[in-house]
């Protein structure tokens, strides 16, 4: 007769193990009788300690003690555990550095923006307070045309130039008498009559270009056109006339030189 230590279930001596709980049979306990031997008795009646009478008996039939059965584990399972928690750390650490880095990257774009965003109205290509007057253009002096007359010395304009205009749009001819002294330009139309000035716009070493101002005859010319002259020898000139404001010639003539 063989028992199980854990559950104390009794099978036949034929198996090994407990077929509840795997755990492996025990031999059942079997109580034997002492053999009756003489025993000494010690004076006032006490019996030597090594007695088996004056020992405890074991009452018959009782279990030997019971204890609980722990199977080993295998190093395998140990190392699979092990194996676990190292991956655990593993991904927690590279999730943390991956928030972190977001935040980081969060803060330097919100600053960035911020900066350029501040900037903006300060910007170098517009000054605070102009009608975004680009930085290279500088506002016109009203002196500067005068200034440029007075400074101007076009050698090659200087004296009294005349000769006799054509006008497209109305088919007619008329006089023009042009005299440059000392850098003022003065301009009459006998035939008309009207005169007045030139005031010079710009200037090179073969033309100029002035707009024409009125100052005699307003009724009966028309004011602030736009003149281009053109240096065709030391004696001739070509003179253009476009209206303010346009491009298109509306008259022309050849100045000849008389001084």
């Amino acid at each position: 007769m063989k028992i199980c230590p854990i559950c104390k279930r009794s099978y036949a001596d034929d198996l090994s193990f407990c077929l509840e709980d795997g755990a492996h049979l025990a031999a059942a306990y079997t109580p034997q009788k002492p053999a009756q031997e003489a025993t000494a008795i010690l004076p006032g009646g006490l019996r030597p300690p090594d007695d088996p009478v004056s020992a405890p008996r074991a009452t018959a039939g009782a279990p030997p003690l019971a204890y609980t059965y722990q199977p080993p584990q295998s190093p395998e399972r140990r190392v699979g555990k092990l194996w676990l928690i190292v991956g655990s750390v593993i991904v927690i650490g590279i999730v943390t550095f991956t928030a972190l880095a977001g935040w980081f990257v969060w803060q330097a774009i919100n600053k960035s923006n911020a900066g350029s965003s501040q900037a903006a109205p300060n910007s170098p290509n517009q000054n605070p307070g102009e009608n975004n007057v680009p930085a290279t253009v500088s506002k016109a002096d009203p002196n500067s045309e005068s200034q440029t007359a007075e400074s101007t010395n076009l050698e090659w304009l200087t004296g009294v130039w005349s000769g006799d205009a054509y006008q497209t749009d109305t088919k007619t001819r008329w006089a023009v008498r042009l005299t440059v002294r000392d850098g003022t330009y003065s301009i009459d139309y006998p035939d008309i009559p009207c005169g007045g000035t030139w005031k010079l716009i710009e200037k090179n070493s073969q033309s100029a270009s002035f707009t024409e101002v009125i100052t005699q005859g307003l009724e009966r010319c028309g004011n602030n056109s736009h003149v281009m002259i053109e240096k065709l020898s030391t004696s001739e000139l070509s003179c253009r006339y476009t209206r303010a404001g346009s491009r298109e010639v509306i008259a022309t003539v050849v100045l000849t030189k008389k001084e």
